[in-house]
């Protein structure tokens, strides 16, 4: 399904039949800008908006069969063609498989488990 906008919030859900069996939910930040002497401008027209991936979660019958992959792509591609500039998270469950599984989706990951996506990768 399409994502659902509510607020400063977005949430894609996955179904089977009518059952919900997996969903992302991402959180709108702004991205500010940071200037000379540390001052940071809230009006800067170079600012741009962002999302946060709060979570992805696919329902335990349904995992290791490519459902959270395809939603993780589906909110990459939203990304992409509503031009969002950035899409950060970070890493909750298992680190080792989580790291790999964001790797091979285009993101870059640091050694705190923070996730980030940029424009030049696929966002």
């Amino acid at each position: 399904m399409p994502p659902k906008f509510s607020g400063e919030k977005l949430m894609f859900r996955v179904y089977d039949n009518a059952s919900p069996i997996g969903y992302a939910r991402l959180n709108k930040v702004s991205s500010l800008r940071q200037r000379s002497g540390n001052v940071i401008d809230m009006f800067d027209p170079e600012g741009f908006d962002a999302y946060e991936l709060k979570m992805i979660e696919v329902s335990q019958n349904y995992r290791k069969q490519g459902v959270g992959t395809s939603l993780l792509k589906e909110v990459i591609r939203y990304c992409r063609i509503s031009n969002i500039q950035r899409l950060t998270g970070e890493i909750k469950g298992d680190a080792r498989t989580l790291r790999h599984w964001y790797r091979n989706n285009g993101f870059k990951v640091d050694n705190k488990d923070k996730i980030e996506l940029l424009p030049t990768a696929s966002c």
